[in-house]
């Protein structure tokens, strides 16, 4: 069974332009979902089981992230200086310069189940990616498999051969992996001159097809993104309803 990862990677560095107007004064990371902001909440569940490192990769009003770092042990943060005309993977690059271990990777703008982090973390694969069952929230990026591994990935189902599950956006990614994504990226500026490369539907589908990534599918995962305003009403008045009535039902047994 392979070790247990200490550390993860937050990705918080996006301009959240397809918010602003709703929330515009913080990056999308404070938003608030139930008295709590998504980023204090990811960082205090992954404290609770353990992390000892993370990394959040700050780029659109940064400044917030380095105040909240200097609050919490533990907590560092790294600049992708090129946020506005690069993609994800390149904020993931920032992070593989400081960080040389195993890590879970997430994004900043997501509220989830606890079990969420982990079926990952107790589990025997080294690198995985957590897929849900269809949620309905718009914007769903779709996993196809190979005998539970990852094979693709596409906002459009019908380009895959079947799906497997929704991605949520979180990610248990070993040394060895984080190396061939990394090496996935370099090649992909020298060939098109840019850093506009995804972490997960280019580089980690790409770095797959040489190292397996095994696929973990919980089917009712309570979760959402929170990357319009639709996403963030579904969250507030949906998702976070239905979790604060689990927690009291496991509270009341």
């Amino acid at each position: 069974m392979a070790g247990r990862p200490a550390a993860a990677v937050i990705l918080a560095a996006g301009m959240g332009t397809r918010l602003q107007g709703v929330f515009s004064e913080l990056p999308k990371g404070f938003i608030e979902i139930g008295g709590e902001a998504l980023i204090r909440r990811s960082l205090r569940l992954l404290q609770e089981r353990g992390i000892e490192r993370i990394v959040i990769v700050s780029g659109h009003l940064g400044e917030a992230y380095e105040a909240l770092a200097s609050e919490i042990p533990g907590v560092e943060v790294v600049e992708n200086p090129a946020f506005a005309t690069t993609g994800s993977m390149a904020s993931l690059a920032c992070a593989l310069e400081v960080l040389k271990e195993d890590f879970l990777l997430l994004e900043s703008d997501l509220f989830y189940e606890e079990r969420a982090l982990d079926v990952l973390l107790q589990g025997e694969a080294p690198d995985a990616l957590l897929a849900s069952g269809p949620t309905g929230a718009t914007d769903e990026v779709w996993i196809e498999d190979r005998d539970g591994f990852l094979r693709a990935m596409s906002k459009d189902p019908a380009e895959l051969q079947h799906v497997y599950g929704e991605l949520v956006g979180i990610v248990r990614i070993s040394a060895a992996l984080a190396g061939r994504m990394a090496d996935a990226f370099a090649a992909f500026t020298a060939a098109q001159g840019h850093g506009q490369m995804a972490y997960e539907t280019d580089a980690l589908v790409e770095a797959a097809a040489h190292h397996p990534v095994a696929l973990c599918r919980v089917p009712d995962l309570l979760w959402g993104e929170v990357d319009y305003e639709s996403h963030y009403l579904r969250v507030r008045d949906e998702i976070w309803p239905r979790w604060e009535g689990q927690q009291a039902s496991s509270s009341a047994e």
